[in-house]
C-alpha cells in the first residue's frame, strides 16, 4: 500500500519506525499530546513506540506519512484504527505534527483507514474527541461521520457506518 502523496510517503508502521514515532512525538506540543493521548504524557519510550509501530497489520491499521530526511524518513503524521472486541468496527485516531498541518495529511490518513476498513468489511468507525476540537471534528463530519452531544467529560463520539455506499 506505499503511495506517495502531497511529497509524503504513506505506508504502513512497521518495526525499525520506533526511532522516528519517539522523534514525531517529541515534536508535540503538550496541547497536541493532551488532545490525541487524551492525558498529559511526557516522554515515549523505545519500548511505547514498539508496540505502537509493531501492531498486527492484518487486525489493526497504523500508517505513517513520511518526507525524506538526511538520515532517511521523518514522520509527519500517524493515523491508525484499533479493531474493537466485537471485531466489527474500530476506533481511529490521527495526529499529524505540528508544522505539518492544514496540508491535508490528516485527510490523507483518513481515506486510507476508511477505504482499508471497507475492503476489510468492517461496520463502522468510530472516534472519541474533545468537544473543542473543532478541526477534527469538521474532517470527520466532511467523511460522514455522525457526532453524539458532548458528554460530562467534553468529548464527543463520531461514528461512520461504512456498510453504506461511500
Amino acid at each position: 500500500m506505499d503511495r506517495h502523496h502531497l511529497g509524503v510517503h504513506l505506508r504502513p508502521l512497521r518495526r525499525g519506525d520506533e526511532g522516528r514515532l519517539v522523534s514525531f512525538f517529541q515534536s508535540h506540543t503538550p496541547d497536541t499530546i493532551y488532545e490525541r493521548y487524551g492525558y498529559h504524557l511526557c516522554t515515549m519510550s523505545q519500548e511505547q513506540a514498539a508496540g505502537l509501530v509493531g501492531v498486527d497489520q492484518d487486525r489493526d491499521c497504523a500508517l505513517g506519512l513520511f518526507g525524506p530526511a538526511a538520515d532517511g524518513e521523518i514522520l509527519h503524521a500517524v493515523g491508525r484504527y484499533c479493531l474493537g472486541p466485537d471485531g466489527k468496527t474500530a476506533e481511529v485516531a490521527f495526529v499529524v505534527r505540528e508544522s505539518m498541518r492544514h496540508l491535508g495529511m490528516a485527510t490523507t490518513l483518513l481515506r486510507e483507514l476508511i477505504r482499508t476498513a471497507r475492503a476489510r468489511r468492517l461496520h463502522a468507525l468510530w472516534a472519541l474527541v474533545s468537544s473543542t476540537n473543532s478541526e477534527m471534528t469538521s474532517l470527520l463530519r466532511g467523511h460522514g461521520f455522525a457526532f453524539s452531544p458532548p458528554s460530562a467529560a467534553h468529548s464527543v463520539r463520531g461514528t461512520l457506518i461504512l456498510d453504506r455506499d461511500p
